[in-house]
């Protein structure tokens, strides 16, 4: 496929607390009425969250972890502050050293020293995983996959402004957006591209929707405002891939300021 305008054509291409970093969403947010829609974390999240005292023994936990069918608790204190991660792995510990040596080598591999230590722990405190990485209900579920993508976690604890325990989000809630309706997807795409600084022609603007892939026909006054309706239109949440036809009236290509 290839855009056309003026006979020349171009390829498309198809914060710190107890050990706890904590991402502060920006502030104010828009209000849900608003487009584009951004889901938060607070309507995705999980507020029914089983948590262990970091002096909890060994066994409590691992019956926590069975009775409750999780793979990882948040491990909290008095104040539900949280504190660490103990999961799964942590306790397998007890059953991965048993296949080492029973004596630890110079050269022993950081794992294998890391797997010794929690080995070793009887309780919640010795045995959880930190820093946590953690959100606030008004982070959005594009900024909590990216901190979960970044720092290779599955659960990220949701906590309150004093950073107490209020729910957990995994990686499954966060995908719930990408299976938004598609007549919602479609309408949200024909707001988004007729915004009046894109300078999009009305009459031809084009919006189909299927499974989450957006087929999307337009024309725009300048080229870089063709750039920027591509730019938003995948940013719309549930978008799964866009197949455009986008042509302009002028060329202004390497004139236009930073998309937004």
């Amino acid at each position: 496929m290839s855009r056309q305008s003026n006979g020349r054509t171009r390829p498309t291409d198809s914060t710190e607390s107890l050990k706890t970093r904590h991402y502060r969403a920006d502030e104010p947010s828009s209000p849900p009425s608003e487009l584009p829609h951004r889901t938060r974390v607070s309507e995705v999240m999980s507020r029914q969250v089983v948590a262990v005292d970091p002096r909890a023994g060994f066994a409590v936990v691992v019956s926590a972890l069975q009775e409750h069918h999780h793979d990882m608790l948040p491990v909290v204190d008095r104040e539900r502050h949280v504190m660490g991660m103990v999961c799964a792995s942590d306790l397998l510990t007890k059953l991965a050293v048993q296949a080492l040596p029973a004596r630890a080598m110079l050269w022993e591999s950081r794992n294998a020293r890391t797997i010794r230590r929690k080995a070793a722990g009887v309780e919640a405190g010795e045995l959880m995983s930190t820093p946590v990485v953690t959100v606030g209900e008004r982070t959005t579920v594009e900024q909590a996959a990216l901190l979960a993508l970044r720092h290779r976690v599955h659960h990220l604890p949701v906590v309150d402004s004093q950073r107490r325990l209020t729910g957990i989000v995994c990686l499954c809630d966060l995908l719930k957006v990408l299976r938004r309706d598609d007549a919602a997807v479609r309408a949200e795409v024909e707001v988004v591209a007729l915004a009046p600084d894109l300078g999009t022609v009305a009459s031809t603007l084009r919006v189909g929707c299927v499974h989450g892939r957006v087929a999307l026909e337009a024309r725009t006054v300048h080229h870089h405002q063709a750039d920027q309706l591509l730019h938003r239109v995948r940013a719309v949440e549930g978008v799964v891939s866009v197949a455009d036809d986008l042509r302009w009236e002028i060329e202004d290509e390497g004139l236009a300021g930073p998309q937004t």
